[in-house]
């Protein structure tokens, strides 16, 4: 009980922490400017530039206090911080914001004085909350609302593109990047200057799945291929060439073609007729022919989903009626399927396309508009920190957390240590000498932090154990792709473990969180949890507090009220017929049989489900089943058709309790002439609930009568303040309508059991224990108030 309450809590608070991050501006230091903008969460403060000469000895002065309870002081800085906070959070007065802060002190010196800032448990809770509120702080949010306003407006548009790509590791030797670029440049010049770019792109583009078709890459639109092959193509002008690119495949030239509107997405479905790869022409002969006939056949008339359903080879979404995921241009591999799709109008159905895996016939059925950024926003973040662009948010939140903590690297040692690997490393068994001169080289520092190569090598020891080395990777471009891991985790690890330090806002928000929750830990233990395990003290405290838990006279009645005294008595007849209630609601299709059978058909089953769906969404019905039979038929026939339709439903999840059953046998033709109509078992419903009588009677005339059970106490409803408080029934009428007040008990005003009102009770003990605890923190940690801090931090003197 005690881990649920402080779980729950702890949420509580995080959501209310979470949402002050979101809406409260950072603190500014003095290197600050006045563009820095509050909605940037990333904010690291800005270093001072060290001094080179003598230390210059600053006085510092002690931060005021503003209250002092027991030993511990509450500043006031923090004061003023936690006042403008409840602000925006509720409508607390000064005064009674003061009486909780210095509450909120008493209680969290005694759970520090009861040591509860030292158990496990409270280490473990802050410290997931910690990492978890470290990671928004460690992102950079501002690279993030950059890519979502840039993204979204290429959205708005499709690109026709051409590339010419030369394959390069990202970690491959510097002079070999710069010969790569050079010869880019020169295959760039050689376009401007006239040449095709679709025979360069043949000639000399090392992409196998464009090159043959001159690198065109088609159309597409936003988040199709990598970051900055991507950027390349929406920022270079139609007809243009690009300078050359990098992504993580190597370098590219991008030639934009065409550029358009955003064609939106579309909603279609197929029915395919597969073609396995290699098939003989003539079985793609057969798929053809079959899909020709089945194109006919819609054409004629015969539904799409019917079609689809029972013809189509796509298992996955035939039974959907061929309904696939929306897609926009170039968001499919077959092009020829794509073109088709976006040729049709809403409704129109294509004749049949040809792609790889065969032949299809596709049917519009929505054109889909870009949404707005609002509704859009949420999705493409999701992407953005996933796809390529992820990789600029973290190169950007790298390079941020690299200048704001002085991070240094020698450049000398780097080259030595990428130099140091050698082949053993492709086959997971390098090692260094320990007594290299370079092991205990710097190789960067952070602040005033060294790293020494030793500890990059500890890691690329490790890392080549389990990473995958692609093929073609010297040792060096090993090492490269080693050190970069290495920096990326070394440095968001120094920046989590001294966020505090790095960031003002940080620390206050995990300084309320820890407080928060070691209150909560006390006063869980001393007040909520003690409340509801203390039934000795819970007894006692209802046995003093009596007199507050009474319960007024009150009778057990039914009234039936309506404008029609007609109507009041039809529904008194039924209820006086007893439980269950006959509704007098037949199932309108019974199960129908050939002479003399009883198996139930495929399509008796299917009615039987319908039965089963009505009695799940009407808790307190009863289905009554009618077994018949037809005076031509065996004596028999008829209960084994009941037995047989009761054992379905009771296998599909009907409890026995709610079915009657009644053979009828031939006692009950439904016609003279036509025997068939004969055979059959009926279903009849009732119920266990006077509303579902209600429901029956107000679906012919809505409104026509009210029902209403229970106990009644006066001044709940006017007929029963009218009636005569006695056993029985009695007919009444008030405002133009009649009503029937059937009362079954009458009970004297008495006091409430304990179990009657324990809710309430507890309520008003763990208010009673509160008050305790409080009461008692007063005597145990005197205040101290400094009037003038006070004032300064909230505008009151004390």
């Amino acid at each position: 009980m005690k881990k649920y309450n402080i779980y729950i809590y702890a949420t509580l608070v995080f959501i209310q922490l979470a949402c002050q991050v979101a809406k409260k501006p950072l603190p500014k230091t003095n290197q600050q400017t006045s563009k820095k903008t509050t909605e940037d969460v990333f904010s690291l403060p800005t270093a001072s530039t060290p001094v080179v000469n003598s230390p210059i000895v600053v006085e510092v002065k002690p931060e005021p206090v503003a209250i002092t309870v027991g030993t511990s002081e509450l500043k006031t800085a923090d004061l003023k911080a936690a006042f403008e906070n409840q602000i925006s959070e509720d409508t607390l007065s000064p005064d009674a914001f003061l009486e909780q802060a210095i509450n909120d002190q008493r209680i969290l010196a005694d759970a520090q004085k009861r040591g509860y800032d030292k158990t496990d448990s409270f280490k473990e809770e802050v410290e997931g909350y910690r990492s978890m509120l470290a990671e928004s702080y460690l992102t950079d949010s501002t690279t993030i609302k950059q890519l979502l306003k840039e993204t979204y407006s290429w959205l708005k548009e499709e690109v026709h593109a051409a590339h010419i790509m030369y394959q390069l590791s990202e970690f491959a030797e510097p002079s070999d990047t710069l010969a790569i670029y050079n010869k880019l440049i020169d295959i760039r010049n050689k376009a401007l200057a006239g040449e095709d770019f679709a025979a360069l792109a043949q000639q000399f583009s090392q992409d196998k799945k464009s090159n043959s078709i001159g690198g065109d890459l088609g159309w597409f639109r936003a988040m199709r291929f990598l970051y900055p092959l991507e950027k390349a193509a929406y920022t270079t002008p139609v007809g243009q060439v690009s300078m050359p690119v990098r992504t993580k495949g190597g370098f590219h030239l991008v030639k934009v073609i065409e550029r358009r509107p955003y064609s939106g997405s579309v909603l279609v479905q197929h029915i395919l007729k597969s073609v396995p790869p290699n098939t003989p022409e003539s079985e793609n002969l057969k798929a053809k022919a079959k899909i020709d006939s089945l194109y006919n056949l819609i054409n004629k008339g015969e539904a799409f989903e019917d079609i689809c359903r029972r013809y189509s080879d796509d298992t996955k979404y035939k039974n959907f009626g061929g309904y696939l995921p929306a897609f926009a241009i170039g968001s499919r591999e077959e092009v020829s399927f794509e073109q088709a799709a976006f040729a049709l109008q809403e409704g129109e159905v294509s004749k049949p396309v040809r792609t790889t895996a065969g032949w299809h016939i596709i049917k519009l059925s929505k054109k889909i508009p870009l949404e707005s950024f609002e509704e859009l926003s949420a999705k493409l973040k999701d992407k953005i920190v996933t796809d390529s662009r992820g990789d600029v948010v973290r190169e950007n939140t790298l390079n941020n957390l690299k200048k704001q903590m002085k991070f240094v690297e020698d450049e000398e040692v780097l080259k030595k240590a990428f130099a140091a690997a050698d082949t053993n490393i492709l086959i997971k068994k390098w090692n260094y000498a320990i007594n290299d001169e370079l092991v205990g080289k710097t190789i960067f520092s952070i602040g005033s932090k060294k790293y020494p190569t030793k500890s990059f090598f500890d890691y690329a020891v490790d890392r080549q154990t389990f990473e995958r080395i692609p093929a073609g990777y010297t040792p060096t471009m090993v090492m490269r792709s080693f050190y970069k891991k290495f920096v990326e985790t070394t440095v968001k690890s120094y920046a989590e473990a001294n966020l505090e330090e790095l960031n003002p806002e940080f620390k206050v928000l995990m300084n309320e969180y820890s407080t928060s929750l070691l209150k909560m830990e006390l006063l869980n233990d001393l007040v909520y949890e003690k409340s509801t395990s203390d039934t000795t003290g819970q007894r006692l405290f209802y046995e003093k507090n009596k007199e507050k838990y009474q319960m007024p006279e009150r009778i057990l009645a039914t009234v039936i009220a309506s404008k029609d005294a007609k109507t009041v008595y039809q529904v008194k007849e039924v209820f006086e017929k007893g439980k269950p209630y006959n509704l007098k609601r037949l199932y309108r299709t019974p199960l129908y049989y050939t002479k003399n059978l009883s198996d139930l058909t495929a399509e008796h089953k299917t009615t039987l489900v319908y039965i089963l769906e009505i009695m799940r969404k009407n808790k307190g019905y009863v289905v009554e089943i009618g077994g018949h039979t037809d005076q031509h038929e065996n004596d028999n026939t008829s209960a084994e058709r009941l037995e047989k339709t009761k054992a379905f439903l009771i296998a599909n999840g009907l409890s026995i309790e709610r079915i009657i059953e009644n053979d009828y046998g031939k006692t009950k033709p439904a016609d003279k002439f036509d025997w068939a109509k004969n055979q059959r078992v009926t279903f009849a419903f009732y119920s266990t609930l006077k509303k579902d009588v209600e429901k029956i009677f107000n679906s012919k005339d809505p409104n026509s009568v009210t029902i209403e059970e229970g106990y009644f106490k006066r001044g709940e409803n006017k007929f029963v303040d009218i009636a005569k408080w006695d056993v029985g029934t009695q007919s009444v009428a008030k405002e133009g309508q009649f009503a029937d007040v059937i009362i079954e008990q009458v009970e004297p005003a008495r006091y409430k059991t304990l179990r009657e009102c324990r809710g309430q009770v507890l309520a008003e003990y763990q208010k009673y224990l509160e008050a305790q605890f409080k009461a008692d923190l007063k005597n145990k940690y005197p205040v101290k108030l400094n009037d003038e801090e006070i004032q300064k931090a909230i505008g009151i003197k004390k």
